[in-house]
């Protein structure tokens, strides 16, 4: 093939690639799974995770809302296997929707900026009406009092267009009892402190840090 025609379909090439690996590499949060289709009144389990791309972290903020005409949250616990071990305890607001978390690292090597990608915390969820309901999060560029992918400098990284979103459909139990009631009950009051803002999570990273140069003292005496 004559060289002059070689090198455009090259760059083209090399163009696809980067951008692709821009796209794959922006920070971002995950729901796993995006999507299902439950029964009324059944309760199912959705994992929170993050994916720092090609970009290094050491904390994350979660922020998220839901249809609470159609969904309760009934917990919110540490998964098995956590990218981040250390998580301040969670919110949940059945009454308007809403629920936040902070996650960070307590030992040495992961106060280290690195690449993270994993799992964070697994939300059960009851269905208790009929119809599609929604969970997404709450970000928006350059605020702090919402979801956060942190570096230890302080700074977000997180790409808040590229956070999922979940789409769940809920439809009759079977026997076809469908209750479409809206249970306003709530398992934390909507006025508990917020552990999901960005400050409380620099708080968590200091008092770590504090602590392992505490331990390394000691061993040394």
């Amino acid at each position: 093939m004559n060289k002059k025609l070689l090198a455009p379909f090259l760059w083209l090439i090399l163009f696809t690639v980067l951008s692709t690996k821009s796209v794959m590499a922006a920070p971002h949060l995950t729901l796993t799974p995006s999507s299902k289709t439950v029964a009324n009144g059944d309760e199912f389990t959705v994992m929170v995770g993050v994916d720092s791309g090609t970009e290094t972290s050491t904390a994350v903020d979660a922020w998220g809302t839901f249809d609470a005409t159609r969904l309760e949250i009934i917990s919110i616990v540490k998964a098995d296997n956590p990218a981040f071990p250390f998580t301040a305890s969670p919110n949940i607001y059945n009454d308007t929707g809403k629920f936040d978390f902070s996650c960070a690292s307590t030992d040495m090597s992961s106060f280290e900026d690195k690449v993270i990608n994993g799992d964070l915390m697994k939300i059960t969820f009851k269905a208790k009406a009929t119809g599609l309901a929604t969970v997404t999060f709450t970000c928006q560029s350059g605020s702090t009092i919402d979801s956060n992918i942190i570096k230890t400098t302080g700074e977000d990284i997180i790409d808040c267009g590229a956070n999922q979103s979940g789409s769940y459909t809920i439809e009759a139990s079977i026997g076809g009892d469908e209750d479409t009631t809206t249970d306003t009950t709530t398992t934390s009051s909507s006025e508990l402190p917020q552990t999901g803002g960005f400050e409380t999570t620099m708080i968590m990273l200091v008092l770590g840090t504090l602590g392992i140069a505490g331990s390394l003292f000691f061993k040394k005496i």
